[in-house]
């Protein structure tokens, strides 16, 4: 049996769930081609906001989608310019970077999400006024959240006062959350109020492959000046991947000999949608729900993991030899790691797998409204988009405008913003059957041409033949 080494039960998780978050993620379409006449990707986003063609996707290069979105992990969080040796840039960790200087660009909840989506099959026609529409591809969804307290510990550390009561940190619902699935989709829409209302929807078949979940609900930690309180409650599911265990039913790795490769659960999805078109106002209003549904996983291929509720107390009782001091030491430090890994470690929960594991959609509100001139040649129109992440619900705003000058060839540009710290410019373009698209490509670069202020980035493109 192979197993992958653990080195604490809780690290170990979160790093493995990191490094899955930064290559997994969910993905429908860049905002920046919502209001374009020629994309068939809108529809992602709205499937009553139609193309005015049919379309047949080139196989294996139909639609490629990868991205991010953040409102704290950027460079220009963590490097301060100026503030080093000699004028030079400054980590956060200098003693020349204030405390309440970094905290002004931490939140509260600090999340990351990364979405990556694949589309090799896809096509739509139209039967006189019905539009039908087929797709299958692949998802990545990862979330990662981490409460601000964490960064107060990392830049603040451990002050004790007189009365040696030392400080008191919370990390909990410190959440790390990804999900890797399958989709085939089977979407319609048709006009009704002499074509002036579109209605749409789409239904959606998943077959989840993995899923993973960790959930930190209590984490305080109480740094006193005779002792240390750390205070855990955590659970987890890993979903394909089984788990090995020591004597003490500890997690102590995962079984890299025995993966489940495959469909591992089901679950359905639905994307509804409507345009509104007032005759001879030129405007069109447009409001969707996407992704409403879920996965739920087969019991069989679930390993449940909970921590017990236990407070460790950490004591500064330990004696030092000196005949030995460097094995007096040793003994100290592995005494330490052990009451920290009590605290973190994770066990078989038996009670859990009585119960269905499920993973929800991350559901997303569009609101639209646009405006149509130059006799169709182009639009201009805004997006409203609510993501509601089981992590934090964010919601940002796109202003974008498209020009068609023939029927082959056409220009998008856009300029979104999510929150104070996160402002700027996408664009779209579309020659003939190759699309290209970003909603986040232009960020703010230092003077080493870092993106030191990037709060997202994402890319789409793909070839498809109009029919």
């Amino acid at each position: 049996m192979n197993t992958i080494p653990s080195f604490s039960k809780k690290i170990f998780f979160i790093v493995w769930g990191i490094c899955f978050s930064f290559s997994i993620a969910s993905g429908q379409s860049t905002y920046t081609e919502y209001f374009m006449r020629s994309s068939f990707t809108k529809m992602y986003l709205n499937p009553a906001k139609r193309p005015e063609r049919g379309f047949i996707g080139i196989p294996g290069l139909t639609n490629i989608q990868v991205g991010y979105k953040t409102n704290t992990f950027g460079l220009d969080n963590f490097l301060f310019p100026g503030l080093g040796e000699n004028g030079k840039s400054a980590w956060f960790m200098n003693e020349n970077v204030s405390y309440d200087r970094f905290m002004q660009g931490i939140s509260e909840q600090n999340y990351l999400n990364l979405d990556f989506a694949y589309t090799p099959v896809g096509f739509g026609f139209y039967i006189k006024d019905l539009y039908l529409t087929f797709d299958a591809g692949l998802k990545f969804n990862a979330d990662l959240n981490i409460p601000g307290d964490f960064f107060k510990f990392l830049k603040k550390g451990i002050p004790l006062g007189e009365d040696g009561e030392g400080e008191t940190y919370d990390f909990s619902d410190i959440g790390i959350g990804e999900d890797v699935y399958a989709e085939t989709g089977i979407g319609a829409s048709y006009p009704f109020l002499d074509k002036t209302l579109v209605l749409g929807a789409k239904v959606k078949l998943l077959w989840g492959m993995t899923s993973a979940q960790l959930n930190i609900d209590r984490m305080i930690f109480n740094a006193g000046k005779h002792s240390w309180t750390l205070s855990t409650l955590a659970s987890a599911h890993i979903v394909g991947i089984p788990a090995s265990y020591d004597d003490e039913n500890k997690f102590d790795g995962l079984n890299s000999d025995d993966l489940s490769i495959g469909v591992n659960g089901f679950g359905v999805g639905f994307d509804l949608g409507a345009t509104f078109t007032p005759k001879n106002t030129g405007l069109t209003f447009s409001a969707a729900l996407t992704d409403i549904g879920s996965i739920e996983w087969d019991d069989r291929y679930v390993t449940y993991l909970a921590t017990d509720p236990n407070d460790i107390v950490i004591t500064g009782n330990h004696s030092i030899s000196g005949d030995d001091i460097a094995n007096s030491l040793s003994d100290i430090v592995d005494n330490l790691a052990d009451d920290f890994a009590e605290a973190f470690a994770l066990k078989e929960d038996p009670d859990a797998v009585r119960n269905k594991t499920t993973t929800e959609l991350t559901t997303q509100l569009n609101v639209g409204l646009e405006y149509a001139l130059l006799n169709n040649k182009m639009n201009v129109g805004v997006l409203s988009a609510t993501h509601f992440n089981p992590m934090k619900t964010v919601t940002e705003f796109t202003f974008a405008g498209a020009y068609r000058p023939s029927g082959g060839v056409e220009l998008g540009l856009s300029y979104s913003f999510m929150h104070s710290q996160f402002k700027t410019f996408g664009m779209a373009l579309h020659l003939g059957p190759l699309y290209i698209a970003g909603d986040y490509i232009v960020p703010h670069f230092n003077s080493n041409f870092i993106p030191t202020t990037m709060r997202a980035f994402n890319i789409q493109f793909g070839f498809v033949v109009p029919i």
